[in-house]
């Protein structure tokens, strides 16, 4: 027995090594590899907040200038930005009054045969040390008021409203009031 199973062992043994040499001669593999190129340049933006408003504006004979109550803030990341102003003409206003205070009903509409201040009302910029501000005077196409010189992030500046009232023009019955709704527009090229 001792014969058979020496015989056993040696093809248990040979087995073996037939398997570990198998193994040992396996290929190794290297793992792919590969590349990628990424580029990019963030597109020219502009973000611009418009807040405050004139309500009761008590409007003298002559000259009427406010530059303390609307603001504007804007933000993009692109010099020559510009901020432009125009008439809104909401609410049915004839585009014939562009830029010119109308009589309001104090509540929801303009007036049938209203009143019309004669004068245009004028916007103005202001130049700080990233944009340089401008007067303009309001109409129904955009007008610019504000031109940059940076790329700004939340550069808030003061704008100037300016009314002339002249003595033709008429007082108003309350609660009736003259209103304009002025639309600001940022853009950058």
């Amino acid at each position: 027995m001792k014969g058979k199973e020496m015989k056993k062992n040696l093809l248990v043994i040979i087995s073996l090594v037939v398997v570990m040499s198998a193994v040992m001669v396996v290929p190794v593999v290297a793992a792919e590899t590969g590349t990628s190129t990424i580029t990019g340049n963030p597109g020219a933006a502009i973000d611009i907040t418009v807040t405050g408003s004139i309500s009761d504006w008590t409007l003298a004979v002559g000259s009427n200038t406010n530059a303390t109550s609307v603001d504007l803030t804007v933000s993009s990341n692109k010099v020559g930005w510009t901020v432009a102003v125009k008439d809104n003409s909401d609410n049915g206003k004839p585009v014939s009054w562009a830029g010119r205070m109308v009589e309001w009903d104090g509540t929801s509409a303009y007036v049938t045969s209203p009143e019309v201040l004669g004068a245009n009302m004028t916007v103005e910029g202001a130049t700080v040390s990233s944009s340089t501000g401008s007067l303009v005077t309001l109409s129904q196409t955009d007008n610019t008021i504000e031109t940059g010189l940076d790329a700004v992030n939340a550069q808030s500046m003061d704008i100037t409203i300016g009314q002339a009232v002249a003595y033709t023009d008429p007082t108003l019955p309350d609660p009736n009031v003259y209103r304009i709704v002025v639309t600001f527009t940022g853009s950058v090229a």
